[in-house]
């Protein structure tokens, strides 16, 4: 680890970066609080040990800089004093410092304190780490779901677009059959004069009838326009299914924006339409809504949620309701279930970050926290009302400007 040692004394500050380095740090050193207050703008150095008396700026004041200072990691601060008045002690920790050592000190001492310095930074770094990790994985688990999803309904229709594919090249090797044999026909009938028919010529075209009557040429045209119309079908299939994979997202699209809930709702509904379809039959009754300002991506994340939720609490087959109204300024959405429900000590639960009663390992307890500060953030509301073995229905009241 790399500590910034700022001491204006060159002795001193050869003394400590001497220990330092004898313990197993680089030393980064600095004449002043200024020369360190710009080392540590230009390094990302998680460890300062600094004088308090320097001139320019002192220790208190690198350490107010510090902690005003916009750094992506805690700065540890030790301070280096040969005041011990408990007033001079109160002073460098209303500044800021995290531990301090009165001169002269003992070389043990120090690399104690810088121990301790470095344990904290380790679980603060382990913390965000945690904290990442959590927050990847909720992540991960919906584009999972989503990944999964997707990938079922365009392998259905790419599936049966491969099938006819073969199918065509299949009677386009039977079409160039009978074109390979009338070509012979017209090549035979160049080389005979136009009065002239031979036997050869009457069997070659006895041989092509029979031919074109053997492989029913009219029901391999007809069935190759099916063929066709059902690829076009299944393609339509796939570009709806990538377009409402767009509309779900909007990636990169971060703008509060004029949006139709019924139309988020729809490519939702197309999106995580393989977590349900299996679960439940889902009803919609969608009225006529004005639009609403808003991120659409963000609401269609917490649509996600709910329907996911809704599908995982029943346990085997099961309805799903969607209703959307408006009434008084506000757009309304209710998304019922037919499931498991939640017991009645677990209500004032469930927008808890990190709270779940699913299994460990089935999920992290984000998903109805994260739907929670969405809608907030767009200044609406949430509620949930739920009766055990009957299920659980949560209306979203969003404002229409």
């Amino acid at each position: 680890m790399k500590i910034l040692v700022a001491e204006d004394e060159p002795m001193s500050r050869e003394l400590l970066e001497n220990m330092l380095t004898k313990f197993g740090y680089e030393c980064i050193p600095a004449a002043d609080g200024q020369e360190a207050w710009e080392l540590l703008n230009k390094h990302a150095l998680r460890m300062v040990i600094t004088d308090w008396s320097m001139p320019n700026v002192d220790g208190l004041n690198l350490c107010r800089k510090i902690r005003s200072g916009k750094f992506h990691n805690y700065v540890y601060v030790i301070l280096l004093t040969a005041k011990g008045d408990n007033n001079d002690t109160v002073a460098g920790f209303e500044a800021g410092i995290d531990d301090y050592m009165i001169k002269p000190f003992d070389p043990k001492v120090l690399k104690a304190r810088v121990t301790v310095g470095e344990r904290i930074i380790h679980l603060e770094d382990d913390y965000k780490k945690a904290q990442a990790q959590l927050l990847q994985s909720e992540k991960m688990a919906s584009v999972g779901q989503l990944a999964a999803g997707v990938a079922h309904e365009i392998n259905n229709p790419t599936g049966y677009i491969s099938s006819n594919l073969k199918t065509l090249a299949d009677y386009e090797d039977d079409i160039r059959k009978v074109l390979d044999a009338y070509h012979q026909l017209v090549e035979t009938l160049r080389k005979i004069p136009a009065d002239s028919r031979p036997a050869a010529l009457t069997e070659q075209l006895d041989r092509v009838a029979a031919l074109e009557k053997e492989l029913d040429i009219a029901f391999v045209m007809d069935d190759l326009r099916d063929l066709t119309r059902e690829c076009q079908d299944g393609t339509e299939r796939i570009k709806k299914i990538i377009l409402d994979l767009k509309d779900f997202a909007h990636p990169g699209n971060d703008k509060i924006q004029e949006a139709d809930i019924n139309k988020g709702i729809e490519s939702t509904l197309n999106v995580v339409w393989n977590e349900l379809k299996y679960k439940a039959t889902v009803t919609k009754n969608l009225g006529d809504l004005p639009p609403v300002k808003c991120l659409p991506q963000q609401l269609n994340q917490v649509f996600m949620n709910l329907l996911v939720n809704a599908a995982q609490a029943i346990k085997e087959k099961g309805e799903i309701a969607i209703t959307t109204q408006a009434v008084n300024g506000y757009v309304e959405i209710k998304i019922s279930d037919t499931g498991c429900g939640i017991p009645p000590e677990n209500l004032n639960k469930v927008f808890d970050p990190f709270f779940t009663t699913k299994e460990v390992g089935s999920g992290t307890g984000l998903g109805l926290n994260v739907s929670y500060n969405i809608i907030k953030k767009h200044n609406g509301s949430i509620a949930v009302e739920s009766q055990v073995g009957k299920g659980t229905t949560f209306t979203i009241r969003l404002p229409v400007s």
